[in-house]
């Protein structure tokens, strides 16, 4: 059966009767954040089940995206902080919960550690009163609850559980890797008594396999995330012309921007022209702007353009128009770069830092570009841009992105794993 014919497709896998679904997002509906991964998913939940609810964490200043008809955004809960988490704990009826939730992660924990439990249980009591979850679970329709994060949101699942006919956590990596993202609270309730925990990555389902042995290994499976496909692909790169840097990312130190400006300084100290083009903003890019100027001034061959962060729609337009020649990633840690999978539809190749599930959707085996160790100085770097360049013939990112990160495929069987349905 293909999920994706409503035709064949039962309403729900709770005996056919029409399903609700509790969406528990970020950000999204609003364009921001966690918008870039579900708006690619959000037409197929809606085909999987009878209506969709949305709750999210905040509601950021950007503007909200519209929704399928069958879909309805009911308002947001705020951040975790410990003076929800005191709210949280008003009904001694809630704080006896809690205090259940809370033993159950068992184990030793440092005074830190049972300190973000406590906000983290808490919290999620807060949150399970706030009128717009008790809204989304006010139905006689079977609830599915479907948290797009591990933790924040998250928090509520165990508040949820008893009153859901399924619930389903979707994991990135900073909210999955405890290695690179410190502590991650209560995660015993939030993820083992889930019904599906979906992975973004094959690293991602490795690591639950072996630090969470609570959760069922069959009840983790790997659902990537995914880009649409565009209407053309990009032409070649004529001989000769400016070669055009591309980067997308927050100004933010993790994200090592300030050394793909490093690069591009480099590369035209080479003797290449280089034009390079950051998306984004954030906390350091005052700074980065600066620093950019400078190097332009200095550097005949440099040319740099910073437009601060700009819709999906207007970056695709962009990469579709201007053909850039290579996409650099430069990041500390990263899950799996939604920016590098953007310009692999395009098929730019890519050169990206070895972290995280990077290696799932760059590299020289999989053709798609070169990935650079962390620690590599710029003059690896450079020399890794340069290869590509050099040889344009070896590297469709284009073909990655179709094999694996083809949203119109994955969103729908993400949506089937969610709702219980078997393609």
């Amino acid at each position: 059966m293909s999920v994706t014919d409503r035709t064949s497709m039962p309403d729900s896998a709770n005996d056919g009767q029409p399903t609700r679904l509790l969406l528990l997002t970020h950000e999204y509906p609003f364009d921001i954040g966690d918008a870039a991964f579900v708006r690619n998913e959000i037409q197929a939940l809606s085909e999987a089940f009878a209506e969709v609810v949305i709750v999210s964490l905040t509601s950021p200043d950007a503007p909200r995206l519209p929704l399928p008809a069958n879909v309805t955004y009911l308002g947001a809960v705020g951040t975790p902080t410990a003076a929800r988490a005191i709210r949280g704990m008003l009904s001694p009826k809630r704080a006896l919960r809690a205090l259940r939730v809370f033993g159950a992660e068992g184990g030793q924990r440092s005074t830190a550690q049972l300190r973000r439990d406590l906000i983290a249980t808490l919290s999620g009591a807060y949150f399970a009163s706030h009128r717009s979850v008790r809204e989304a679970m006010r139905t006689e329709r079977p609830v599915t609850v479907y948290s797009y994060w591990g933790v924040d949101i998250a928090y509520v699942l165990p508040w949820l559980r008893s009153g859901a006919d399924r619930v389903a956590v979707r994991v990135h990596r900073y909210d999955l890797d405890e290695r690179t993202a410190g502590y991650r609270p209560i995660r015993r309730s939030v993820l083992g008594n889930a019904d599906v925990v979906l992975s973004i990555s094959d690293s991602g389902r490795e690591y639950l396999l072996e630090r969470a042995p609570f959760i069922s290994p069959e009840k983790i499976v790997v659902r990537r995330l995914g880009i649409p496909a565009q209407p053309r692909e990009l032409e070649q790169m004529p001989e000769g012309r400016t070669v055009h840097l591309v980067s997308c990312s927050s100004a933010i130190e993790r994200k090592r921007v300030d050394r793909i400006l490093a690069t591009a300084i480099e590369l035209a100290r080479r003797g290449r022209t280089i034009r390079w083009t950051h998306f984004g903003d954030g906390p350091l890019f005052e700074e980065l702007r600066g620093n950019a100027e400078r190097a332009a001034s200095e550097i005949p061959d440099l040319t740099v353009q910073l437009p601060g962060r700009v819709s999906t729609a207007a970056l695709m337009e962009r990469y579709r128009a201007e053909r850039p020649s290579v996409f650099i990633n430069l990041s500390a840690d990263e899950g799996i770069p939604v920016s590098a999978m953007e310009a692999a539809c395009f098929g730019i190749p890519i050169v990206a830092t070895d972290v995280g599930s990077t290696d799932e959707l760059v590299g020289d085996e999989l053709g798609s570009g070169l990935l650079v160790e962390m620690d590599d100085d710029i003059q690896t770097i450079a020399s890794a841009v340069e290869r590509v360049l050099d040889s344009p013939a070896l590297f469709d990112s284009r073909r990655v992105w179709a094999e694996r990160y083809d949203s119109t495929v994955n969103s729908h069987t993400a949506a089937a794993a969610v709702a219980g349905i078997q393609p």
